[in-house]
């Protein structure tokens, strides 16, 4: 993911973020933020998975953010499970998950094909 792409997005100065890219798939996760309202403390990838570890600006409040980008494949899923397990041994905080799952492979499903 490129600055370039990310500040096309807008918040311009105000805007903070963390990017994967994932291996062997079209997408990825983006994860941004408005700096006036969070401070980031930390952050960890995983192969599937990006955490960032927030205080609230306003009330000090630490937190955690966890996008998961879930594949369709069983080995796949359980290595973003492996991720989230990881994550949630190193961080203690509040935490939200935000998870974008396959279902189906589009060619195994013919939906390329238009069936």
């Amino acid at each position: 993911m490129s600055e370039g792409v990310v500040r096309s997005l807008g918040s311009g100065r105000f805007l903070d973020w963390r990017a994967l890219d994932v291996t062997g798939s079209a997408g990825g996760i983006l994860i941004c933020w408005d700096k006036r309202s969070l401070e980031i403390l930390d952050w960890e990838e995983g192969q599937f998975s990006i955490s960032c570890r927030f205080r609230n600006v306003e009330n000090g409040v630490v937190w955690v953010f966890t996008g998961v980008y879930g594949s369709f494949s069983k080995e796949e899923r359980e290595c973003s499970w492996e991720d989230i397990g990881a994550i949630r041994g190193i961080w203690e905080e509040p935490w939200c998950l935000g998870v974008a799952l396959i279902l189906f492979s589009p060619k195994r499903k013919g939906v390329d094909k238009g069936e």
